[in-house]
């Protein structure tokens, strides 16, 4: 069994540097040596050393944070540690998987990851997580697709595992440094107490959301291909695609909020309609397609549940303290692509949304022509001249009945 203690050479040796540099940084108080030799970790903290001296930061600057009280290498150890290299560089894993080495490239960018140069070893877990493009260009699908997937892939893991570090520095530090610890001290206080508890919580709660959505559109994919059988068994003729509908949202009066009450009133403004719309989306059947700060894009399969939802959005940001909204709806086909929904339909209730007043919902004359009102009417608002749409557009408000 390995001893836990290393002596100079080997942490040079594993960190990739000197013994007089593991001597340095020990002279500088950054490396701790006692008379048994080093704990495992000034490996770790070695490389990080290495690694802030390339972002511009030396090691004297790091000496003088550490003696001062205000920095610890302890939450830099994760950073230090380095994911095992396999024995191929990207150029012979190209040649490898039968892919030319600047396709390779491209999707590597467009999961947006640095573009790898052709000499760079490859991560193990690089290896596995790319085994499948093989089987993804032998089935005849072009590169401009697998560059699509790639782009949808690596853009969603990019903003999860973006916001977690914002959002474990924001909220999950926060009450240690409310406790009076200093920066350094909150940080690794909640890594300890949290994050290191937590362990891989979050890929695990990643994993599980992903098998739950792909269950939902799983099961609506195989349906849609058994319609298509019983269709072409001549058993039964496959319904027509219902009209589906398109809804944006947003407050009025944000701008003005966040040059008055600041940034950080606008974000909580922003945070609790997100939680609004989330909510109402889900009552009605629709989805969030996307936030869009003070606004959001809803889709609906049910054009007169898209109403309903606007009509329900309108009656509770007030109470819920936040500024009153205006709401466009239009309904139509859409082309769907990356996560978002795309179109003449999508512009124009963009736009109808831009003629909404306070309290109003706005919606488009093929809307009208496909609700049957329950619990609310139409009135003709009047025809509208739209921002980049040729021809003026009939433009009605959806009304509760009890107003």
């Amino acid at each position: 069994m390995e001893h836990d203690r290393l002596s100079e050479n080997e942490v040079a040796e594993r960190a990739g540097t000197t013994v007089e540099r593991i001597r340095e940084l020990v002279g500088l108080g950054v490396l701790d040596r006692t008379d048994d030799g080093f704990a495992r970790n000034a490996v770790m903290h070695a490389r990080v050393v290495a690694d802030l001296e390339r972002k511009g930061i030396d090691a004297n600057a790091l000496a003088a944070a550490i003696a001062a009280g205000e920095l610890t290498l302890g939450y830099l150890e994760s950073a230090g540690r380095r994911h095992p290299r396999s024995d191929r560089t990207f150029a012979e894993l190209a040649d490898d998987m039968g892919i030319a080495l600047p396709v390779l490239e491209r999707i590597f960018v467009a999961f947006g990851f640095p573009r790898p140069a052709p000499d760079e070893p490859v991560r193990e877990e690089d290896v596995l997580g790319l085994r499948s493009l093989p089987l993804l260009f032998g089935a005849g699908i072009g590169e401009g697709e697998v560059l699509r997937l790639a782009r949808v892939w690596g853009d969603g893991a990019r903003k999860i595992a973006q916001f977690q570090q914002h959002y474990f520095h924001a909220t999950v530090e926060e009450p240690f440094r409310q406790r009076g610890l200093r920066d350094n001290e909150a940080f690794e206080a909640a890594l300890r107490e949290v994050g290191m508890r937590a362990g891989r919580s979050g890929e695990n709660l990643l994993a599980w959301l992903f098998r739950r959505h792909v269950e939902t559109f799983g099961v609506e994919h195989q349906f849609a291909h058994v319609e298509t059988a019983l269709e072409h068994a001549g058993v039964r003729a496959r319904p027509p695609k219902e009209v589906e509908a398109v809804a944006f949202a947003d407050l009025t009066g944000y701008t003005t909020l966040t040059e008055e009450a600041g940034d950080e009133v606008a974000a909580d403004v922003a945070l609790s309609l997100a939680s609004l719309v989330s909510e109402i989306a889900s009552d009605h059947g629709g989805e969030v397609v996307k936030m869009l700060g003070d606004g959001v894009h809803f889709h609906f399969v049910d054009p007169s549940e898209a109403v309903a939802a606007s009509l329900d959005l309108v009656g509770k940001v007030r109470p819920g303290g936040l500024p009153p909204a205006h709401i466009g709806v239009n309904a139509g086909p859409m082309i769907f692509d990356e996560g978002d929904y795309f179109g003449r339909t999508v512009n124009v209730a963009a736009r109808i949304a831009s003629q909404a007043g306070p309290d109003q919902v706005f919606v488009g004359a093929p809307v009208v022509e496909v609700v049957t009102p329950n619990g609310f009417r139409f009135v003709d608002a009047g025809t509208f001249a739209l921002k980049g749409i040729a021809e003026p557009v009939p433009i009605f408000e959806a009304v509760p009945d009890d107003r």
